[in-house]
């Protein structure tokens, strides 16, 4: 005579790892929530020692000095570029439009980068443990 219990596939006790694991990830809360960014977005651009804060949203043309001479920044909505630059590769002048937060536009030889900011701390890039 077989005196074992037959074996059960499912028991009730196995529902704990997965009630488990949904309460940890709402607890934590969702893993795709952008992060919370000041709702100014500004202009940095920074030449030598010195940086310019320029509000977007108005449309003027910035005379920014820099290493072989002034670099030309337009600011049209909220978009900004390099204009012209007396630098001999123009990479800066082809970067385009700057659009998103974080966008950089470099000119080594003169010694001037812009970035777009959205005012508040930059959002993370990576995270790392």
């Amino acid at each position: 005579m077989n005196s074992e219990r037959p074996y059960r596939c499912f028991r009730p006790a196995d529902l704990a790892i997965p009630v488990f694991v949904l309460v940890v990830v709402l607890i934590q809360g969702s893993p795709g929530t952008p992060p919370v960014t000041g709702d100014h977005p500004l202009l940095e651009v920074h030449s030598g020692d010195s940086t310019i804060l320029h509000p977007m949203g108005t449309d003027t043309v910035l005379l920014v000095p820099g290493n072989l001479g002034p670099l030309q920044v337009q600011v049209a909505g909220s978009r900004a570029r390099v204009l012209s630059s007396p630098c001999a590769g123009q990479d800066c002048v082809r970067r385009g439009w700057l659009e998103d937060a974080g966008d950089m536009s470099v000119c080594v030889p003169s010694g001037v980068y812009i970035v777009l900011t959205h005012g508040g701390d930059p959002p993370l890039d990576a995270v790392s443990y």
